[in-house]
């Protein structure tokens, strides 16, 4: 199976404003792959600060999220992103030092956790308990 760049696009058009970035975005070179908890779900991270959900049995593009510039533009840094450990939220650091929750169903922004002084560059769930972990450039360690 293969994902087509123009499945990604029309994901990402209802997203961006910009003339564009959306066909800039959807062409970014992949930075990681992460499965949620239950296998049903993958979350592909970009090197432009978009972040891809696909189906994990049929490879179709279920939704996209964008990390946040400094500015609330679409991010230029590699995302950093996870599903949380009871599946329904994903994690995305954001340049200007916020962690945006996207709800998994909707692919609404449910909240902004803020407190790092940088580009969120690291991000994980605790599989077992309610917690996150995430890292910035100044190397801190925050737990949620």
């Amino acid at each position: 199976m293969k994902l087509e760049n123009s499945s990604i696009l029309y994901a990402i058009q209802n997203k961006v404003t910009r003339p564009g970035v959306a066909s800039e975005l959807c062409r970014a070179k992949w930075t990681s792959m992460k499965f949620n908890k239950s296998g049903k779900q993958i979350l592909v991270t970009t090197e432009s600060g978009l972040v891809i959900m696909v189906d994990g049995y049929d490879g179709k593009v279920t939704n996209v999220f964008l990390s946040e510039g400094a500015n609330g533009a679409p991010g230029t840094q590699p995302a950093a992103a996870c599903f949380t450990s009871d599946d329904q939220t994903v994690l995305c650091g954001n340049e200007d030092g916020t962690i945006s929750c996207w709800d998994v169903a909707t692919g609404s922004l449910v909240k902004k956790l803020k407190g790092h002084v940088g580009h969120v560059a690291c991000i994980a769930s605790n599989p077992k308990y309610a917690q996150i972990a995430s890292s910035c450039t100044n190397t801190a360690l925050w737990l949620w």
